[in-house]
């Protein structure tokens, strides 16, 4: 691992070579935004926890740590999103009128179920961690769990596992034991489709 600081942070991670080359797995590029303050510990372990479970549905992120604000074109290093390159902001509350009554975050789909935007609410993940002793791992499994839609498109909920709509007590306990995955079906629609887009990275769920 390593972590850059000045205009663009970035974290990129590596498979171990006896497991598989970094360089023959699909990949994202994940641009955080953090609106909340987190500290950069805390940030960097999620980011870090959150990529281990990528990893084991065989897909290699980077993440880069990025400006709350951003110029017409971005920083360097920091693309504004599209196909190839997510955005993941991390807010300090729930966003106005969102209609998220009681989620930890949001992910923007548009009407044929595309988007490149996806929201934590740092204030309810610190609420919920807290009160189940959960430490960073929460916060790393809703920036999965968000990021998940963004790759899997509408109806990407599913009974259990990393995208089921909602956490309870079986779900909470899954990870603080670091047992949240995504399920096999999920982990090969998500590769094909970044597989397939133009330079091998399309994110698009398709019709």
């Amino acid at each position: 691992m390593s972590r850059k600081f000045g205009t663009c942070a970035v974290l990129t991670f590596f498979m171990m070579p006896s497991l598989c080359s970094a360089q023959d797995l699909p990949e994202i590029t994940i641009s955080v935004r953090d609106y909340a303050n987190v500290s950069t510990e805390i940030l960097t372990k999620a980011e870090e926890e959150a990529h281990l479970v990528f990893q084991k549905a065989g897909i290699q992120t980077t993440w880069l740590n990025c400006p709350q604000k951003l110029g017409k074109n971005g920083p360097v290093g920091c693309p504004l999103a599209d196909v190839t390159h997510l955005a993941l902001n991390v807010l300090p509350k729930v966003l106005p009128n969102s209609g998220h009554i009681d989620g930890l975050g949001m992910a923007l789909l548009n009407d044929k179920g595309t988007g490149y935007y996806a929201y934590v609410f740092y204030d309810r993940v610190q609420q919920l961690a807290k009160s189940r002793k959960l430490g960073c791992a929460l916060l790393a499994e809703v920036f999965v769990h968000e990021i998940g839609h963004l790759l899997l498109g509408p109806n990407a909920h599913s009974m259990s596992g990393i995208m089921c709509p909602h956490w309870k007590k079986q779900e909470l306990t899954r990870i603080s034991q670091g047992g949240m995955f995504f399920a096999p079906s999920q982990s090969r629609i998500m590769r094909d489709r970044i597989s397939s887009a133009p330079g091998g990275r399309d994110l698009s769920p398709g019709e």
